[in-house]
């Protein structure tokens, strides 16, 4: 089982995560008819799945977000690989994602709130 606090900490660390993306998705979008430009992307759930996996720690305070070039997207004749629509639909996602961990913190606190405040 989870620590409560852990959550907050988790909850509070891929809020953050979401925010990262969010500005490199934009970065994205403004470098898009820049020549040469290749697309950034945010690596970071796919080690935080492992994290979780590989030991009973739910400390996850250790996997930190990359932001890496992404290799392997086809190319325009000018060496730019950011592909507008791709993008607006990766920042819809990262805003449905962010708005779904600040509901759960939201909850979260609730339920602590009326814990406290008893019956």
């Amino acid at each position: 089982m989870i620590p409560q606090s852990q959550h907050v900490d988790t909850l509070r660390q891929l809020m953050d995560v979401a925010q990262l993306r969010h500005r490199v998705i934009s970065h994205n979008l403004a470098n898009v008819n820049t020549p040469g430009y290749q697309r950034l992307d945010v690596q970071f759930e796919g080690e935080l799945a492992r994290q979780l996996a590989r030991t009973e720690d739910w400390d996850t305070r250790s996997v930190r977000p990359q932001v890496v070039a992404e290799e392997g997207l086809q190319q325009r004749a000018d060496g730019n690989n950011v592909d507008v629509d791709r993008e607006l639909g990766q920042m819809n996602k990262n805003a449905t994602l962010f708005q779904t961990y600040s509901q759960l913190l939201a909850t979260h606190f609730s339920s602590m709130r009326r814990a406290m405040e008893g019956p």
